[in-house]
C-alpha cells in the first residue's frame, strides 16, 4: 500500500451531493483548520478500475478523464474528509489500495485511528471494484472533489464561516 498526498483534483469522488452530514464536515473542518492529522482516504487508481467498468460507465467515465486529465484516482469513503481539507486548501492524504493485501492493512490501521471503519475495509480488490461501477451506474456522472465543492460553494451548502475565513484558499 502506498500513502501519498494529492490535491482535490486528482481524485474523482462519489455521487454522495451534498455530503451526508453538515456536522461531520464541520468536524473535519476544524480538524483541518488546527491542522491536525486526519485518517487516511481509501483510493483505487484508474488504471486498477479502468478495465472492470461495464459499458454504461466507460464511455461517460472516458470523457471524463479527457476534461480532467489531472485525476488519478477514485476514492472509496471519505466525502466529508476530503471535502473539509479542498475548503482549507490543504493536500488529501490517501492510500492507494490496489491490492487485495492493502484492504488487510488499512483494516488493521483502525484501532489506531490513522483509518476510519468502513465498509470498503471489509472487500477485496476485485468487490470494491465492483461497488464503484454499480455506484456509477446507479447514479451516472463523475466530479473531482475540487468540482464537488465548487458546486457545493455555489450550490449554498457550506456554511458561511468556512467560506469567509478560507475563500483565498480555494480560488
Amino acid at each position: 500500500m502506498k500513502i501519498v498526498e494529492l490535491n482535490p483534483d486528482q481524485i474523482i469522488t462519489l455521487n454522495d451531493f451534498p455530503v451526508h452530514s453538515l456536522e461531520m464536515l464541520k468536524k473535519y473542518f476544524d480538524q483541518c483548520q488546527n491542522n491536525e492529522p486526519m485518517p487516511l482516504v481509501p483510493v483505487i487508481s484508474l488504471e486498477t478500475v479502468r478495465g472492470s467498468l461495464s459499458p454504461e460507465v466507460v464511455k461517460e467515465f472516458e470523457q471524463f478523464v479527457q476534461r480532467n486529465p489531472l485525476v488519478q484516482y477514485f476514492m472509496l469513503d471519505g466525502s466529508h474528509r476530503t471535502t473539509a481539507a479542498a475548503l482549507i486548501g490543504r493536500q488529501i492524504k490517501v492510500a492507494v489500495c490496489d491490492h487485495d493485501d492493502d484492504f488487510t492493512e488499512l483494516k488493521k490501521m483502525v484501532a489506531s485511528g490513522e483509518v476510519n471503519e468502513s465498509g470498503v475495509l471489509d472487500d477485496d480488490l476485485e468487490q470494491n471494484i465492483k461497488v464503484l461501477n454499480d455506484h456509477f451506474a446507479s447514479r451516472p456522472g463523475f466530479m473531482t472533489v475540487k468540482q464537488k465543492m465548487d458546486r457545493m460553494i455555489a450550490e449554498n451548502f457550506i456554511p458561511s464561516y468556512m467560506l469567509e475565513n478560507h475563500l483565498p484558499a480555494i480560488k
